[in-house]
C-alpha cells in the first residue's frame, strides 16, 4: 500500500518524503528512536536521496490503532523539517495504512479560519480513509471546531441551530428553548443563564428507533459558551479560554454524530444544556437558593461553580426522558483537576467499578486517558448543609474536583452505573501535544469510540 500526501501550497520545490514501514526484528544500529512516556513506539533511519528524504520506519510487529496513529503524527511532525512537495507513505497493511493517514490528518488539522488566506490543513491525502476512519475524522474536526468558535459565534442558539443543521436528518433531535425549559422546570439551567442577553437552549438527541424506551446508555455534556465566572467572575487573565467551557457538550454532540453513521449494536440517547454564565443586574447571585428539576433545593454560594448545576437538570431530565441503564457526563468542570492531574489525563468519577475499569483501558488504548478519583460519603458531606439540602460548593478550599462529582452524582437515579469525566485539563492545550496541532484537542471521542466497542461488546457476551 502506498498513500500520497500532497502539499496544499504552491512551492516550486520538488522535494518527496518518502516514507516506509518495516515490519521486522530490529538489528540495525545507530538508529533513532520515538519514545512515549519512555515507553519504544519504533525506531527509524533517515536517509538522503535524489529526489527527497527517505525515512524508514522500524516496528517488530504489526502496529496496532494507536501506535499507527503515533507513526502518522510522527511523519507529520517531520514533514515541518522541510518544505516537502508530496509525501510518499509505503506499509503492507491496508488497515495499518489507513490508521497511519488518519493519525497524519489528525495532526495537520489547525482551526486558523479567522486568519486570511490560512487553510486548516496544509496536505491533502490523494486517496480516502475507510469509511469508519472518516466519520471519527469528521466527528474530531467537529468536536475541534465547536469548542474553538468564539462565544460571540457560537452561543446557545447558533449551537442549536448548527446541530439541527448537521444532525437532525440522521438522529431525532429536539430543541427546547427558554420557554420550554421554563414550563419543564429545569430550573438550575435557567438561573445560570439569567444574567446573559442570550436565551438558554436544552438539545436532546433520541434514539434511532423512536420505539426504545430505555436506553443502553446516555450522553450528557455541560455547555456553558461562555463563562465569566458570573457574579463570582474570573479574573480577566486567561478569560478567553472562557470560550471552551462549553466542551463536554461538544464531546456528546460530535459523539451522536459518529454513532449515527456506524450503527452500532446498542442504544444510545444524549443531552446537552447550553447557557452563558454572564454577571448582570438579572444574574444570579450568591446566596440564592434554586429548586432542581429532580426537587432538590440548591444553594450557591459561589455562580463560578455553575456547570455541575447544568448537569443536575441535564441528567434528571434525561434520566427520565431516556430511562438510560449506563450515564456517562463529560465537563470542563472544575479548576481542580488540573492541579491534580495536569493535562494529561482527565478526572474520573464514577459508582461503578466495571465501568471505571474499561473507561481506564481505553484511556490507554486512546492516549486519551483517564484516572478514577476518590468518591465516598466524607465528601458528600462536604455539600450538605443544614439551612438546604445541597450547596453547590463545599465549605471549604479542598477536594474541589471530588466534591463536584459529589454534586453531580446526588442526580444520578438510583441502581444506575454512571461516570462523570471532568475534562478542563483535557480539552484545550495552547501547546498541541503529539496528536494535536495547539489548541482544541478532540480530547473524549476516541476514548468514547474505543470504550463503546468494547464495553457493549463484553457486556453482550455475558
Amino acid at each position: 500500500m502506498i498513500s500520497i500526501f500532497k502539499n496544499l501550497d504552491k512551492i516550486s520545490t520538488n522535494i518527496i518524503l518518502f516514507i516506509k514501514i518495516n515490519i521486522e526484528n530490529i538489528n540495525k544500529s545507530n538508529l533513532k528512536s520515538f519514545k512515549i512516556n519512555n515507553e519504544l513506539i519504533f525506531n527509524y533511519s533517515i536517509k538522503t536521496k535524489s529526489t527527497g528524504i527517505e525515512v524508514t520506519i522500524f516496528i517488530k510487529t504489526l502496529p496496532g490503532p494507536l501506535n499507527s496513529n503515533y507513526i502518522g503524527a510522527f511523519i507529520f511532525d517531520f514533514s515541518q523539517k522541510l518544505i516537502f512537495s508530496k509525501i510518499s507513505i509505503q506499509t503492507k497493511s491496508k488497515d495499518v495504512s489507513d490508521f497511519i493517514n488518519f493519525g497524519f490528518i489528525r495532526k495537520d488539522f489547525i482551526f486558523n479560519k479567522y486568519l486570511s488566506k490560512a487553510k486548516s490543513s496544509q496536505f491533502k491525502l490523494q486517496g480516502r480513509l475507510s469509511k469508519y476512519s472518516n466519520s471519527l475524522n469528521n466527528s474530531i474536526v467537529m468536536l475541534k471546531n465547536l469548542v474553538s468558535e468564539p462565544s460571540n459565534i457560537l452561543y446557545p442558539e447558533s449551537y442549536a441551530d448548527f446541530i439541527k443543521d448537521n444532525l437532525a436528518k440522521r438522529l431525532p433531535v429536539k430543541i427546547l428553548n427558554k420557554k420550554d425549559i421554563t414550563k419543564i422546570g429545569l430550573n438550575c439551567i435557567l438561573a445560570v443563564n439569567q444574567g446573559s442577553q442570550k436565551e438558554p437552549r436544552v438539545v436532546t438527541f433520541g434514539p434511532k428507533d423512536p420505539k426504545v424506551k430505555e436506553v443502553d446508555i446516555l450522553f450528557v455534556g455541560k455547555g456553558v459558551c461562555f463563562d465569566t465566572g458570573g457574579i463570582s467572575i474570573k479574573p480577566s487573565n486567561g478569560m478567553e479560554e472562557m470560550k471552551w467551557d462549553m466542551g463536554g457538550s461538544a464531546v456528546v454532540t460530535a459523539l451522536m454524530n459518529l454513532l449515527s453513521s456506524i450503527n452500532p449494536n446498542f442504544t444510545y440517547a444524549g443531552i446537552i444544556g447550553l447557557v452563558e454564565n454572564m454577571p448582570s443586574g438579572t444574574a444570579y447571585k450568591p446566596g440564592d437558593i434554586i429548586k432542581s428539576y429532580k426537587g432538590i433545593n440548591v444553594e450557591v454560594l459561589n455562580t463560578d461553580a455553575e456547570g455541575r448545576l447544568v448537569l443536575a437538570d441535564c441528567i434528571t431530565y434525561g434520566s427520565e426522558l431516556y430511562k438510560p441503564k449506563v450515564i456517562i457526563d463529560f465537563a470542563t468542570l472544575t479548576g481542580s483537576i488540573l492541579v491534580a492531574l495536569g493535562q494529561n489525563y482527565a478526572g474520573l468519577f464514577s459508582n461503578d467499578d466495571e465501568l471505571s475499569e474499561q473507561l481506564y483501558k481505553s484511556g490507554l488504548n486512546t492516549n486519551e486517558k483517564v484516572w478514577r478519583m476518590p468518591m465516598d460519603s466524607d465528601f458528600d458531606k462536604m455539600m450538605s448543609s443544614q439551612f438546604v439540602d445541597l450547596k453547590n460548593i463545599s465549605s471549604g478550599r479542598y477536594a474541589g474536583a471530588t466534591t463536584a462529582a459529589q454534586f453531580i452524582k446526588r442526580f444520578v437515579p438510583p441502581k444506575t452505573k454512571w461516570a462523570h469525566l471532568d475534562i478542563a485539563g483535557t480539552t484545550w492545550k495552547n501547546q498541541g501535544d503529539v496528536f494535536n496541532r495547539p489548541g482544541a484537542t478532540g480530547f473524549g471521542l476516541l476514548l468514547m469510540a474505543d470504550f463503546v466497542y468494547n464495553y457493549f461488546k463484553n457486556i453482550k457476551e455475558k
